[in-house]
């Protein structure tokens, strides 16, 4: 770490950098400086072993770049090259590799390693493979992981129950880092316990007891139930038509007609072009109760359709997935805050989807939460992430919850019954009826 730089560290956050443990392991909650203190190690072992060669390990390319080199450059001060290594003047260097670059590591003599967000390797193969590459001379030849809990995984059993001296635990929750996080961030997540108990007890408590299962978004006995529900339509009401437009040759474009939570028409549609895919969507609007409001995913080719519906007089909510949320102390895009407005919509029951739409069904609960940060905000899996898992992209599931997230901007086109009585001031006396 550079001289000017003074952090502020938590007893179980400060020991883990100082252990002398061959394999030292920080599994902490949200805002216990996990990232930090995996720096701050990473740093130690390079200036204290002038010419060594350590790795920084992630599982995925993109949370590489976008979060642990971004940290790294944060907390240190030092730039990293474009080969994504670090250099010391003591002719130490660090390397920043996630896990398709496994084989090229097999080549090194490592004097250390270690792995960020460990929870994400669904076994202890990079591990062991890294911990065989500990062989330089002159190093302490040790490797370091932090992570989230994940119910008894590896790490639970190499660090929670195991018995060997070398592997040694140091835990935190959130509320031992209370000094140092704000107030109505605290706020926030103490109501998670009786809103979201699993993600509380795992990301706030720092629960060994719950696992991944708690980072599916949308719960599928949310779904299962909204497809058997019969949802009351009540007054005043609003249809929309979300469209998600196919960005590949093997997405579909697909339209849900919805009004006021509950879909009324579906359809799904191959290899149309902008043009095709504009007077599809008209047509299928018609056939709805002539909708006149539509949600449309505007990023890639979806932004020509958006803009060909509001040239035609049509109301648009252009929705941009990747977008800053306006909220956010709460959702890390427009993406997180679609998905969960709706899971509370679905959890609610305020939501009905056609029993026979089983693509939606299942596509509801395939999204996680990649990551919660130490921030409390949410964010949500990409889309390819998903598509890789499941071999196929959720394009019903995206263009649902779009609609129902746009459904509120959407104008209303029933206020009130015309066939109420007349509010003038005349009210029934209870004896003469």
């Amino acid at each position: 770490m550079s001289e000017d730089r003074v952090y502020k560290l938590i007893k179980p956050q400060a020991d883990f950098i100082r252990s002398k443990a061959k394999y030292p392991a920080y599994v902490a909650s949200w805002g216990t400086g996990k990232s930090l203190a995996l720096i701050a190690r990473a740093v130690k072992e390079s200036e204290t072993y002038p010419g060594n060669l350590g790795v920084i390990f992630r599982k995925e390319f993109t949370d590489l770049r976008d979060s642990t080199l971004r940290d790294f450059e944060l907390y240190t001060g030092m730039k990293a090259t474009s080969e994504r290594s670090v250099k010391f003047s003591n002719g130490s260097e660090i390397l920043f590799r996630h896990l398709e670059e496994m084989n090229n590591i097999q080549n090194m003599n490592l004097g250390w390693f270690g792995i960020e967000q460990a929870e994400e390797l669904e076994t202890d193969d990079q591990f062991l493979k890294l911990w065989g590459r500990l062989r330089r001379e002159d190093a302490s030849r040790s490797g370091f992981v932090i992570a989230n809990t994940n119910g008894h995984n590896w790490i639970y059993k190499l660090w929670k129950i195991g018995n060997d001296p070398d592997y040694e635990l140091f835990e935190a929750n959130s509320f031992q880092a209370e000094a140092y996080l704000p107030k109505d961030t605290l706020d926030s997540w103490r109501k998670l316990k009786e809103s979201k108990p699993k993600i509380y007890n795992r990301f706030v408590m720092n629960s060994w007891d719950e696992s991944d299962a708690t980072d599916v978004i949308i719960q599928p006995a949310w779904v299962a139930a909204a497809a058997k529900r019969d949802l009351n339509i009540t007054l005043p009401i609003r249809r929309i038509v979300s469209i998600d437009v196919a960005r590949r040759g093997d997405d579909h474009s697909v339209f849900y007609a919805i009004e006021n939570g509950k879909v009324i028409g579906r359809e799904d549609w191959e290899k149309k072009s902008t043009m095709e895919t504009v007077g599809l969507a008209q047509i299928f609007a018609k056939k709805h109760k002539d909708i006149q409001a539509f949600a449309v995913d505007e990023i890639g080719v979806g932004g020509g359709v958006a803009d060909r519906l509001q040239e035609l007089g049509k109301q648009v909510v252009f929705v941009n997935s990747s977008r800053k949320s306006h909220f956010k102390d709460r959702f890390y895009n427009v993406r997180a805050e679609i998905y969960q407005y709706g899971a509370d919509e679905l959890e609610a029951g305020r939501a009905q989807i056609q029993a026979d739409d089983v693509d939606l069904q299942e596509q509801l609960s395939w999204a996680k939460y990649k990551e919660i940060k130490s921030s409390g905000v949410f964010q949500v899996e990409a889309k390819d992430d998903i598509k890789k898992r499941y071999g196929r992209s959720p394009d019903n599931a995206d263009a649902f919850l779009a609609g129902l997230w746009a459904l509120k901007r959407a104008d209303v086109v029933v206020k009130k019954d015309r066939w109420a009585p007349k509010d003038k001031g005349y009210r029934l006396n209870p004896a003469t009826v």
